[in-house]
């Protein structure tokens, strides 16, 4: 039984081999390169920074040129029908003078608008590049609990046998070698549940980076910590991207209170135009022509209060936005010294399990021995035995959470790119 369990698990290992051994920067990398949801952020973020030319196109000369022709056909009574064929040609240009601010407001507004999106899809890379983190310390984690769950299985193999030639040679009683038994059949149990929870970590990791992969380096020394707490949130401050797209969103809705109030002020444009018409059958001393130049001027006077309740609306966004901004100072602060306090909690637990790792080696090499010269019973070494199992696992979830739990706090600063 214990054969096709680990031949399970190298079945498994074979699976997942196809991507190869890849670091954490390789699997951010190809991450932001394949993953679909940046993809879509970036387009969206393309389409946003349209809205700056459209802005200023309005203050630009408008021109614009048209033809066309016709036929007619009138009836003339005895004369008989006639028909009458022309055709035509204008071309008109317009230049804005003066808006009321509103281009001005408009543009304002754009770059904000682009500013908001710009800190947006900022976010989406690191949230994504945190998810990396994420899968990749999830699968070096689901990979050690499969390989300390096969030792565990492989030792307590030993000890059946070795219980099962004891009690074949009657030095000790079946209660022992129950123990053996009940035990081996816990950690082959509990090995096919980590080798499925390793299959399920493969494809997590597939669906986020876009392929699977088998041997993980660990995750490398994070460089660009902030030295102290304070440092962390000076930092936020001016990085954190849900930070930025807050004030952006300020400043486009009060952009847009201007634009809503410029509506209800006159505009000047100065204006041009000239056409050519005629008939097809006559000649160049048949053609009429038109030219004309002037200034248009335009006032709302009354719009039925559609203009005064679009600025009051503008407004109230505008309230909003700011209280939005306050609300996301909160956040990120409280973000950024969770993740600090995190940051200082998975270093010990680190240190922790590592020196608890090194104790239980130990001391189950001691036990070991001291069973095989009778001075322990077998359930002491299955419980030594349980012992080490139980700190290999907490080595395994405090490497997983060292990793991402740095991370976090750079993505908390807003300092989390894919390193180069």
């Amino acid at each position: 039984m214990i054969r096709r369990l680990l031949m399970s698990a190298a079945a498994l290992a074979a699976f997942v081999a196809d991507a190869g051994a890849v670091t954490l920067p390789e699997a951010m990398q190809q991450a932001l390169e394949t993953n679909p949801t940046i993809e879509a952020r970036r387009s969206r973020l393309d389409a946003t920074r349209e809205a700056l030319p459209q802005a200023r196109a309005a203050i630009l000369p408008s021109l614009s040129l048209s033809a066309g022709a016709d036929a007619s056909r009138r009836d003339g009574g005895g004369a008989g029908e006639t028909t009458d064929e022309g055709w035509s040609t204008s071309a008109s240009a317009s230049q804005l003078l003066f808006a009321s601010g509103s281009v001005a407001a408009s543009t304002r507004q754009a770059r904000a608008q682009i500013a908001g999106a710009e800190a947006d899809y900022a976010g989406s890379v690191q949230q994504l590049l945190l998810d990396v983190t994420s899968a990749y310390a999830g699968l070096r984690e689901a990979q050690a609990i499969v390989a300390a769950r096969t030792r565990t299985a492989e030792n307590l193999e030993a000890q059946r046998k070795f219980a099962q030639a004891r009690f074949d040679a009657g030095v000790s009683t079946r209660t022992d070698l129950a123990q053996a038994q009940s035990r081996l059949a816990q950690a082959r149990t509990q090995l096919i549940q980590a080798q499925g929870a390793l299959a399920a970590a493969n494809e997590t990791y597939r669906r986020i980076v876009g392929a699977s992969a088998s041997a993980l380096e660990p995750a490398p020394p994070v460089a660009g910590l902030p030295a102290s707490l304070d440092a962390a949130l000076t930092a936020a401050v001016d990085a954190n991207p849900t930070l930025t797209s807050a004030r952006a969103a300020e400043v486009a809705a009060d952009a847009a209170v201007a634009a809503s109030r410029s509506a209800r002020g006159p505009r000047v444009s100065l204006e041009a135009g000239s056409s050519l018409s005629g008939a097809f059958e006559d000649d160049a001393f048949g053609q009429s022509t038109s030219d004309t130049v002037g200034v248009r001027v335009s006032l709302p006077l009354f719009t039925g209060g559609a203009a005064s309740s679009r600025t009051r609306q503008q407004r109230a966004l505008r309230e909003a936005a700011g209280l939005d901004r306050s609300a996301a100072e909160r956040s990120v602060r409280e973000a950024v010294t969770t993740a600090w306090t995190s940051v200082d909690t998975a270093r010990a637990a680190y240190v922790s399990a590592q020196e608890q790792v090194t104790a239980a080696e130990t001391a189950y090499r001691g036990v070991t021995l001291e069973q095989e010269v009778g001075l322990r019973a077998t359930v002491e070494v299955l419980d030594q035995e349980n012992e080490l199992l139980t700190a290999r696992l907490a080595l395994a979830a405090a490497e997983r959470e060292l990793a991402i739990a740095e991370r976090r706090l750079l993505q908390a600063v807003g300092g989390l790119t894919a390193p180069k």
